[in-house]
């Protein structure tokens, strides 16, 4: 679930990271996503030990806080001589210590703190910490809330890493308690440190499915490189990009020297021939060197050449579609908390075909589920050492690949698993942990793909290397508008290059079901069929070739709508889009179909062939109506609408229609 609060804040001057200080860490830059200078940069919080009070010695100088609730605490210190004391005992009472600070638009940034618990308690994760920015005009914009600790705890680290928007403004870092909890906290050694990615971002393009290529293909290799050299004080035409193909055995099969160009810029791709490939495992390369030939940053890729003697059971295709037993497959489903036998019959009873239950279901359920001919993607998302969730038999990091690796062994081979799920919006500071899971489990299953879900929206390209399916959760209903769920995907797939599949995950729940207060409880709202179909066409549209929707249980307990009613729509919105899934899988070519004249902000369309016929999906996400027209490459002898039995008059140059807010059409063209 995605974390959404406010405070009010405004932006310091901006400081800058010296080229100096970054090329001075560029020898221990990762070769695959170590963060640049995050050693060597300044503390931007002001006053972050809490050592300097202010005039009036109850509050931090540079802190801004009630009084009441914060206060400086000699006594117990993590470091130095203070530390900030929160003391609340009133449930409804919620307050932050915030302070302004100097972080700048585009950068990218890690915030931490320390922090000591006692007695916290409440439903929320507790003391914590918060980075928030603003637009020009004051108003909320994101922010990155990590899960705090509750209850009598020790001195405990929180941290969180994020890269701030271009249109950021200001921001406001924040010491708290989550809301509706009370105890006691401490909070010392803050941090706000501006960090540098890499100089050199590499994405591999092609294949787009864990390097795999096959007889039938991709002949080609090609991998994106982009260039970050703005805070190395280099220009793309200052290095160079060596590009070298090697077997597992170390022979070079083909090499390139770039040196990128004006018009190039500070992206561009690399194409290396496939065809003639032996069946056996490579390696690309992609090495960054500056003026004076000196490597600034190595990127590898693992490719495997498959002999074709084996097809997996469940893959991804270069059109991004998820095969299953060789078929196209359009994962539709929901979020569950476990299986069980009552619910199912009820679910079965429709066009899902597929669930992830958040409990790692045991094989009884595994069966269960087949028994009704569903899928199950697998949940190892709590699977990490240190978090409230994970499982008992977890107690250190170093627990974690051996029961990975065991679980997978256990259940790959299952008819009914589908895909296993490793991250369930995990900040950052897991990156290297979270490609540590995807590794394992690709390794021990080469039959699944894996899923990952973030609210993060704008920082996916970050989490490439620990996924095969990417999707991001947009929950726009009853604090925002529809078209949020567009937004969303749209960017998630800018982020992955439109090279990795996205499975998103549409919003059916009411807000008020996660209130902390009562006006929040009283904002929230169940979104209306109208709007969940709107959402998943968005996404649709927008690129995603599957949808599991957020949740089963909230549909059962939404308070201001029956489940009956709400199961009712949403049995009607799985049958239309499965219905259509055949043709939203297909692969085959489409001819030049555009929007006449501008097309409205509000639509959101594609264009697919099937089985001898045109279609065009198009959506209103909410946010206008009118007519919207569309040029085909010829007189269409017939438009209608797909489940209306509608006609629509055909043009010489195509078919015009009108398009009311939060409607859908899928419109079959015979030509």
């Amino acid at each position: 679930m995605s974390r959404f609060e406010n405070m009010e804040s405004a932006a310091r001057a901006p400081a800058r990271i010296t080229a100096v200080a970054l090329l001075a860490v560029l020898t221990v830059l990762a070769l695959g996503g170590v963060r640049g200078s995050e050693a060597t940069e300044p503390n931007l919080v002001e006053n972050p030990g809490f050592e300097q009070p202010s005039a009036g010695g109850l509050a931090a100088q540079g802190w801004q806080g009630n009084r009441q609730i914060f206060s400086l605490d000699p006594e117990v210190t993590r470091s130095g001589t203070a530390s900030l004391k929160y003391v609340n005992t009133d449930a409804k009472r919620y307050v932050l210590c915030t302070q302004k600070v100097p972080l700048q638009a585009g950068w990218k940034c890690r915030v931490s703190a320390w922090v000591k618990t006692e007695k916290v308690i409440g439903e929320d994760s507790g003391a914590t910490i918060c980075l928030e920015w603003q637009g020009k005009d004051g108003k909320w914009l994101g922010g990155v809330y990590p899960s705090g600790v509750k209850g009598t705890r020790d001195w405990t680290r929180i941290e969180a890493i994020t890269r701030l928007p271009e249109d950021a403004a200001s921001c406001n870092l924040a010491c708290y308690v989550r809301q509706g909890m009370t105890g006691t906290a401490w909070f010392d050694d803050v941090e706000a440190v501006r960090i540098a990615d890499p100089p050199l971002d590499t994405v591999l393009l092609s294949p787009v499915y864990r390097g795999r290529i096959t007889p039938a293909g991709p002949e080609e290799i090609c991998g994106r490189v982009r260039l970050r050299l703005a805070d190395y004080d280099l220009q793309p035409q200052q290095v160079r990009v060596q590009v070298a193909l090697r077997s597992a055995d170390g022979p070079v099969r083909w090499e390139t020297d770039l040196q990128p160009t004006e018009q190039q810029g500070d992206q561009f791709d690399v194409r290396v021939p496939a065809r003639g490939l032996e069946p056996g495992r490579y390696e690309l390369t992609i090495r960054l060197a500056d003026p004076a030939g000196r490597e600034l940053q190595l990127r590898r890729h693992e490719l495997v050449r498959l002999a074709g003697d084996r097809r997996p059971h469940c893959e991804i295709d270069q059109q991004l579609r998820l095969l299953v037993d060789g078929r196209p497959f359009f994962p539709l489903g929901m979020y569950w908390s476990g299986i069980n036998e009552k619910d199912i019959q009820v679910y079965a009873d429709s066009k899902f075909n597929c669930l992830m239950p958040y409990g790692s279901p045991n094989a009884q359920q595994m069966d269960l589920a087949h028994r009704h001919g569903l899928k199950v993607i697998y949940s190892v998302k709590d699977w990490y050492a240190g978090m409230g969730s994970c499982p008992k038999f977890i107690q250190t990091e170093a627990d974690e690949e051996p029961q990975i690796r065991a679980r997978v062994r256990e259940y790959r081979n299952h008819p009914a698993l589908l895909a296993w799920y490793l991250n369930d919006e995990l900040p950052q500071s897991y990156l290297p942990r979270l490609e540590a899971h995807q590794r394992w489990v690709a390794e021990e299953d080469f039959d699944h793909p894996t899923w990952v879900v973030l609210y993060q929206y704008r920082e996916v390209a970050a989490y490439l290397n620990t996924f095969d399916v990417i999707g991001t959760d947009p929950y726009p209903i009853g604090r925002g508008p529809a078209s949020t769920a567009a937004a969303w995907t749209a960017e998630t797939f800018r982020q992955v290059e439109r090279a990795r599949p996205m499975w998103q995950v549409p919003q059916l729940h009411n807000w008020a079901n996660y209130a902390k207060s009562e006006a929040e409880r009283q904002r929230g709202r169940t979104p209306t069929v109208d709007e969940v179909r709107s959402m998943a066409w968005q996404c649709i549209c927008e690129g995603a070739t599957g949808l599991v929707f957020y949740s089963w249980y909230d549909v059962k307990r939404n308070p201001d709508v029956t489940f009956d009613a709400q199961w009712t729509g949403l049995k009607q919105i799985a049958a239309e889009i499965d219905r259509a899934a055949p043709m939203l899988l297909s692969a085959e070519p489409v001819p030049a179909i555009k929007v006449v004249g501008p097309a409205p902000s509000w639509l959101r369309w594609l264009a697919r062939s099937h089985a001898g016929k045109l279609y065009v999906a198009a959506v209103n996400d909410g946010d206008g109506e009118g007519p919207v027209a569309f040029a085909l490459p010829g007189a269409p002898r017939s438009v209608r609408v797909l489940g209306q039995n509608a006609a629509v008059p055909a043009t010489p140059a195509g078919f015009q229609d009108t398009l009311k807010p939060l409607a859908v059409r899928v419109y079959e063209i015979e030509m």
